[in-house]
């Protein structure tokens, strides 16, 4: 699944990159193109400089190296000119290089000069005293090509240097917009477990129909499940009165034993189903926002009223740092656990143990005997609601059933192994939120 920050910050990193590539190299070229059109009248002054120099003598034009200036003399000075009429002067600091003379105004290009340099030609044909004159000014550009490659590597770091910036504030802008989404998770988190009812309001404006809407759809679910859970409970009390009449005359009708066993294993069977579902409609834990169970405050009542039931004959064991409350209905969870202690002290020679670890995630139960324990072949049976392995203990044979049924409504696993006290250990382990 895509992020929608990372998809954010690549498309800002893409623009931003696009924007220092245009802006740092175009400034660099357009700096330059205003550099060459200022030095090209810097060179076309130096042009008029040479023609002005140009004397007439008794052989013609000659050029009078006294009004030409001193630069020009010093080999690789950086200042370098060609003139040409009937004959061809160069100056002595462009020692045996070439310039063109065969062109009109700036150069478009830079040619090689001496040492190295890279020159900027203008080129010019003019006419003095009735003869033709053909100019050719240089200068070393060499210096601002590396003052421009400085400055565009300056341009690129600052550039880069405002990407990184601009990535980490779009990000820090962001997540704090964001943060509304954040907390409406952990408030869908809440509302799964039971702690809330609706989700906050206070989200900003382009938020606030969705939530809306979560909690128009929250409102119709609950109202559901309680119609369910209503109904549900009001058939199974409409149903068990005449369900009861209905045995009481098979007892008393005038029927052979066989036919009287089987219409009451058959009403004893609908009486289990209507118990099952009179049982699993009590069982809805996103239905309200109810108590949690406190293992601090309510394990130790728990444990007592077993105590009363079975005696001194077994020992409840369970950790002294009882810890945090569970994610979980006060009611179903001392039915589970209830359910499963009493089973356990049902089958053990001593001792129970219950102990449990709980995080984020996940809450995982542990609940064993030093009982005989259950073979494996009969551990599915037990599962099933009213199977009795031993009819000589007490009870209805529902109590792992009931556990089984609570399990599955929170979406979790339980398990029957063995134990290391000798006996039988179920081990429960229910999701504190489904994402």
């Amino acid at each position: 699944m895509k992020s929608i920050g990372r998809q954010l910050g690549g498309g800002l990193l893409l623009v931003l990159l696009l924007t220092v590539m245009l802006v740092g190299q175009g400034s660099v070229w357009l700096f330059d193109r205003a550099l060459r059109d200022y030095l090209s009248n810097d060179l076309q002054r130096e042009t008029d400089a040479l023609l002005a120099a140009l004397m007439p003598g008794a052989d013609g034009l000659y050029l009078d190296l006294q009004r030409v200036s001193p630069d020009y003399q010093r080999p690789f000075s950086g200042r370098y000119f060609v003139l040409q009429t009937t004959e061809r002067w160069r100056s002595r600091s462009l020692w045996d290089q070439r310039l063109p003379l065969d062109a009109e105004g700036l150069e478009n290009t830079l040619i090689p000069g001496p040492a190295g340099q890279r020159l900027l030609v203008h080129s010019g044909r003019f006419s003095k005293l009735g003869e033709s004159v053909s100019i050719s000014v240089a200068m070393d550009y060499q210096p601002l090509l590396q003052a421009f490659s400085r400055a565009r590597l300056w341009l690129w770091s600052l550039g880069g240097l405002a990407v990184v910036v601009s990535l980490l504030i779009q990000q820090g802008l962001l997540r704090r917009a964001l943060r509304p989404l954040h907390r409406s998770r952990r408030e869908l988190s809440e509302w799964h477990a039971g702690q809330r009812l609706v989700l906050s309001d206070d989200v900003p404006q382009e938020l606030v129909p969705l939530v809306g809407q979560i909690n128009h759809l929250g409102a119709q679910v609950e109202q559901t499940i309680q119609r369910s859970r209503k109904g549900v409970g009001d058939l199974g009390h409409a149903l068990k009165t005449p369900l009861a009449v209905t045995e009481s005359l098979v007892r008393q009708a005038d029927l052979d034993a066989e036919a009287k066993q089987a219409i009451t294993a058959q009403l004893e069977g609908i009486r289990r189903q209507l118990e099952r579902a009179l049982q699993r409609s009590r069982l809805a834990p996103e239905s309200q926002a109810g108590k949690r169970f406190s293992p601090r405050q309510d394990l130790p009542w728990l444990m007592d009223s077993l105590r009363q039931i079975h005696g001194e004959r077994v020992r409840i064991s369970a950790p002294e740092n009882a810890g945090a409350e569970w994610p979980f209905e006060r009611e179903d969870m001392l039915e589970l656990l209830g359910n499963l202690l009493d089973n356990a002290c049902k089958w053990a020679d001593g001792l129970v143990r219950v102990d449990w670890q709980l995080s984020g995630q996940l809450l995982q139960l542990q609940v064993e005997d030093d009982g005989r324990g259950i073979d494996g072949a009969d551990r599915d049976r037990v599962l099933r609601r009213g199977t009795r392995l031993d009819e000589s203990v007490s009870g209805h044979g529902f109590g792992l059933a009931i556990v089984g049924d609570l399990v599955e409504v929170y979406g979790g696993e339980l398990e029957l192994q063995d134990s290391e006290l000798g006996g039988l250990a179920v081990r429960v382990r229910l999701p504190v939120s489904r994402r």
